[in-house]
């Protein structure tokens, strides 16, 4: 009995003591109040400007924080600009991207192996595998969730190399507008205003008009290659093949 109840009663230790861990740190950060949470921020900020190369960790970090890398790609373009924050965001998000790669691809090598019988998931990851860089490059610049797209890849066995450049291109064009959005907010205004949210005197709105132009754009290129969304052929275009083979032929039967 003492064996058969040992795990669960471990788990349940580390479940209370993680929750403890996380209340605490909660009541850190929040409880003192918005003005002692305010310092802390103006604090990060000032260290962060001063060693931006730094917020590579955090890319790696915001795996095991569960950390969604709209939130870092935000929070990269505000303290570092438009310019080198989108190098590093490419840096950060690339090697964040492999180690998930990864992650996944050692942890379910088993699992993946056995899918070889299934018809459906075999064609699945051939498909993939057949263009292993358009297929994940098609995945980044259609607005596939970043960690999805590294755990379907890691799951299809997709090549190493042609993931991390797929990866570092398709991720220029669509971390930039999160980018712009997090450079369009002058965090000294925000402090100075002494609010919680940035207020819109602190939003430099030329980054977010580019910003959204960009991210129409992109999701105009994404809705453009979806199955089926090809322009229409006209139909003098889609008769002249046939006319042309009747016209043709004609003289082969005389």
């Amino acid at each position: 009995m003492i064996k058969q109840y040992g795990k669960p009663a471990v788990r349940l230790v580390l479940s209370a003591a993680l929750l403890c861990v996380f209340l605490a740190l909660l009541w850190i950060t929040y409880g003192t109040g918005v003005h002692a949470l305010m310092e802390r921020a103006a604090t990060f900020y000032a260290f962060a400007v001063d060693h931006a190369w730094l917020l590579i960790a955090l890319y790696i970090l915001r795996l095991p924080l569960l950390l969604p890398a709209s939130l870092v790609l935000v929070l990269t373009g505000m303290i570092c600009g438009p310019v080198e924050g989108e190098v590093i965001a490419v840096a950060g998000l690339t090697l964040s991207g492999s180690i998930e790669f990864f992650l996944v691809r050692a942890s379910t090598a088993s699992l993946t192996a056995s899918w070889s019988g299934d018809g459906l998931l075999r064609r699945w990851r051939e498909r993939i595998n057949r263009a292993p860089f358009h297929s994940v490059l098609l995945m980044r610049l259609g607005f596939v969730p970043f960690d999805a797209v590294n755990i379907v890849a890691a799951l299809a066995a997709a090549p190493l190399r042609p993931f991390l450049l797929a990866t570092a291109v398709g991720l220029i064009p669509t971390s930039l507008p999160i980018i712009l959005s997090g450079a369009s907010i002058d965090f000294h205004a925000w402090m100075a205003s002494g609010r919680i949210w940035p207020g819109l005197s602190a939003i430099h709105w030329p980054y977010v008009a580019v910003s959204l132009a960009m991210s129409m754009l992109i999701a105009w290129h994404a809705l453009a290659r979806r199955p089926g969304s090809a322009a229409p052929v006209p139909a003098a275009a889609a008769e002249a093949p046939a006319k042309a083979a009747v016209q043709a032929d004609g003289p082969a039967r005389r």
